[in-house]
């Protein structure tokens, strides 16, 4: 039933019909010509599932997840990883938000949870759930299958790259070929015994209760990831990108908000990217294998883009994110893009840190009008 679902992509009512006649000719196979059903038999036909997610549930093919308590407030959008104490499998949160948005600041003290009855057990549940799904257990699987490590790694063995006579793929280009690792040499090359991946970002929204114009204005975003490593007709695959987690509504996070969201993705990376992970087995590599990955592209729409790179929107007074053009100063309305001021990634930082650590609401505003970040 579970390669039906899964290869066939038989729909859950035809699952369900299989189910149901497997479990048919299992009792009539161990009734034989028995008039009544001994225990041992009655609690054998009691185990057997009787829908397609719990037989599914037992191979074990969903990946690792975990649910996040997000704070309800529209300000704060903290996020707070479960806890686990003394064995109990029931997940545990704080019941308020203590985040503190200025140093100096109140905690926020929205509640996060609310009570449920569970098997007349109380427990306390996320008022607002975050999902996030684990990702070197998703790049465990990925380099698991049979090819998928040939398929990456070949990307990094082509000598007949020249980008001066045009480029047919983002692997062939000259940032990413020269791209710079934590040792200080470049990290995009044939790593032997190493897996050396690249990764573009993609964050977006959508209403998932369709667009209608006088239907409800809802707004829920998805977290993914690509492997730039594979061929351009299998990185966008489905089965080939990992969902990092999705961010729940109904209202898009404002401003840097987007970051509580993106903390246990972004924390993955950091570990991939410097010492690495070393992954127990691959596919070519039974003894296991040390695996870097870097983020280098974000895959996005414009507001969705800039919301991610901490940028102001596309209608604010500094609505470019590479040069300081202006609505109503330097450079806008000109074409001679040579005479723009381009931003710089120390002057970005400094900005960021400056709005960071900015002592009240009112100051963090003044730097993010100032310079749009």
């Amino acid at each position: 039933m579970v390669a039906l679902q899964i290869i066939s992509k038989v729909a859950r009512s035809g699952c369900h019909f299989v189910l149901e006649m497997m479990g048919y000719v299992v009792q009539l196979a161990l009734l034989g010509s028995h008039d009544h059903i001994s225990p041992q038999i009655e609690k054998l036909l009691s185990d057997l599932p009787v829908d397609p997610e719990t037989a599914a549930k037992q191979f074990q093919l969903d990946g690792k997840s975990t649910i996040y308590a997000a704070c309800p407030n529209p300000n704060c959008h903290q996020t707070y990883k479960p806890t686990y104490h003394d064995g109990c499998p029931i997940a545990e949160y704080p019941r308020r938000c203590t985040h503190k948005r200025f140093a100096n600041g109140p905690s926020c003290g929205t509640g996060l949870t609310r009570p449920r009855i569970i098997d007349d057990v109380e427990i306390h549940t996320p008022i607002k759930p975050f999902l996030s799904f684990d990702f070197k257990d998703w790049l465990a699987g990925l380099v698991s299958r049979p090819g998928y490590e040939d398929l990456m790694d070949s990307t990094w063995k082509k000598t007949n790259v020249d980008p001066a006579n045009g480029i047919s793929d983002i692997t062939e280009a000259d940032f990413l070929r020269n791209f710079v690792g934590p040792d200080g040499e470049k990290l995009f090359k044939d790593g032997g015994r190493e897996g050396r991946y690249a990764f573009s970002l993609c964050v977006d929204f959508f209403n998932p209760l369709s667009n209608k114009q006088a239907g409800k204005k809802v707004s829920i975003g998805i977290i993914s990831l690509a492997c730039l490593n594979l061929p351009p007709d299998e990185r966008y695959k489905p089965e080939n990108m990992f969902l990092a987690g999705i961010i729940p509504g109904p209202k898009e996070p404002p401003l840097n908000l987007l970051n509580h969201y993106l903390t246990p993705i972004v924390d993955d990376l950091l570990e991939l990217w410097s010492p690495g992970v070393r992954f127990s087995r691959t596919y070519n590599h039974p003894t296991g294998r040390i695996l870097r990955c870097a983020l280098i592209a974000v895959i996005c729409d414009l507001p969705a883009a800039r919301k991610l790179g901490g940028f102001a929107s596309f209608s604010h007074q500094h609505f470019c994110s590479v040069c300081h053009c202006t609505r109503f100063k330097e450079g806008y309305g000109s074409t001679d893009y040579e005479s723009w001021h381009r931003r710089t990634d120390s002057e970005c930082r400094k900005f960021s840190e400056a709005f960071a650590q900015a002592p009240d609401t009112a100051s963090q505003n003044a730097v993010f009008e100032a310079s749009g970040i």
